[in-house]
This record gives structure tokens, sequence and C-alpha cells, in this order.
């Protein structure tokens, strides 16, 4: 699960003047790490949760959260190679 520095991490990443591309870095760098792709999405579906709508940075996670998921939703762009399910989301909820 995400910890107090992956959260620090995504903030900072959220107020760059270029969020889009330093939360995919950050998304990036925490796969490298080894933190697993239900762990990222997670993290990325904390701040999403907290973003409002109408804030232009909302985008920016959701784009990343795609990115992160696979599959058709990536548009050939995943960062990994097997597309999350909703089981294995739910799994890691419980």
């Amino acid at each position: 699960m995400a910890s107090e520095e992956h959260r620090r991490r995504f903030e900072l990443a959220l107020s760059s003047e270029d969020p889009d591309n330093a939360l995919y870095e950050l998304a990036a760098t925490l796969k490298s790490e080894g933190m697993g792709q239900v762990a990222i999405f997670h993290l990325f579906s904390e701040f999403q949760q907290n973003v409002s709508y109408n804030d232009q940075r909302y985008d920016a996670i959701l784009d990343n959260m795609d990115l992160i998921w696979g599959g058709p939703w990536a548009k050939g762009r995943s960062l990994f190679k097997t597309e999350l399910t909703n089981a294995e989301i739910a799994e890691l909820d419980t």
C-alpha cells in the first residue's frame, strides 16, 4: 500500500507545472521501485477521489490511471503488461 512518502511524492507531482507528465513519471518510478500495479492504482484513486472534477489536475490523474489500468484504456501506452481487473482492485480493498 501507499506510504506517507508515496503520498508526499504524489502531491509534489500533482502541484508541478505539468501534472500529467509528472504523474506519469511518478507511476513509472514507483513501478521501477517495485510497487505493484494495484497499489499504484489505489494511490492514484485515493487522490482522484479528493480532487474536484472541475480541477484541471483531475484529468491528469484519470489519464494516468488509464495507463496504470492498462488494456484498451491505455491506448497502447500501458505501464504494465497486463490489464487490471475489478477483482484485483476489490481484493486489495478487503
